[in-house]
């Protein structure tokens, strides 16, 4: 009995400080509870914010874009966006036409169309129509002149289109000095750099015109007359001195082609004549494969240069 006890005794005695040991070793790898790591669950999963550069190549910010969490940090990001690029040349121009309403010095309201030069310091030029037109005639022609950097206005001459009054036909000539005061008057304009242009009984009143007015640097003729409705020419030409005056009619438009040699014969300045041959009357010539409006555009150029 005692054999055994002490065999027993024998063998407890190691495996407890075999027991021991293993407590002793599991104790010395556990991590105390409050070293082991924090884990906490996100309250919001964040969301792309796009840079300066992505949104300018954008051109607005796309909606997958916009952050449903506001960032942590305190800067704040506000893009400007950049406006849709400006209009083409061509609206521009278009944009450009103003309608006008005129009164000249003894009270009848014309009407006019401004085709506003883009640029400063612009020449200008005076548009007159016709017997029995109007202003539209010249539309396409003023147009190639804006395009070409002119300042232009077009009226309807009294008792005409939308202009008022009667068909006077020796007081128009106070019409087209209404318009010349007009498009002198504008900041984009030169005022030293106005020319008149007129067809038919436009253009005896233009001659008139540019001769009561000795500001006016040029005037173009297109199929005057010597006397059209009482509107004479002659003494006008001669009055107008020798500032640059060009001419021109159709052969077989045969009173205003004679009209127009006198009257070439009769210019003390420089001067052009350009007789075409089957071309028609007045505006009539314009629009055509003529040379004509090359021939005016290169006589302007010369008139108006700065």
């Amino acid at each position: 009995m005692n054999t055994w006890r002490k065999i027993t005794i024998q063998i407890s005695i190691p495996l407890l400080l075999l027991l021991l040991a293993s407590c002793q070793n599991a104790a010395s790898h556990e991590v105390p509870l409050s070293a082991q790591p924090a884990i906490s669950t996100p309250t919001s999963i964040p969301t792309f914010i796009p840079t300066a550069t992505a949104i300018a190549s954008q051109g607005e910010m796309p909606a997958q874009a916009t952050p449903t969490t506001p960032p942590q940090s305190t800067a704040t990001f506000a893009p400007s966006l950049a406006p849709t690029p400006s209009p083409t040349a061509a609206i521009a121009v278009e944009k450009a036409v103003i309608e006008v309403d005129l009164s000249t010095s003894d009270g009848v309201s014309v009407k006019g169309t401004y085709y506003q030069p883009l640029g400063v310091n612009a020449p200008g030029v005076v548009l007159l129509h016709m017997l029995g037109r109007h202003r539209e005639d010249w539309d396409a022609f003023a147009r190639h002149l804006q395009d070409a950097g002119y300042g232009v206005i077009a009226i309807d001459l009294r008792g005409h289109g939308q202009s008022g009054g009667k068909r006077e036909w020796s007081k128009m000539t106070q019409d087209a000095a209404t318009a010349v005061a007009f498009i002198r008057s504008q900041t984009e304009i030169d005022p030293d750099r106005i020319v008149i242009v007129g067809a038919s009984i436009g253009a005896n009143i233009a001659i008139n015109a540019g001769a009561h007015d000795p500001k006016v640097v040029g005037v173009a003729l297109l199929s005057p007359g010597l006397n059209y409705r009482g509107v004479k020419t002659e003494d006008a030409v001669i009055q107008y001195h020798d500032r640059p005056l060009f001419i021109a009619a159709s052969s077989e438009d045969r009173y205003a082609a004679e009209s127009s040699q006198q009257l070439d014969a009769l210019a003390q300045g420089p001067h052009q004549l350009l007789i075409l041959e089957n071309q028609g009357h007045g505006t009539e010539m314009l629009g055509k494969h003529n040379g004509l409006e090359a021939a005016i555009f290169q006589w302007l150029t010369e008139v108006t240069a700065p």
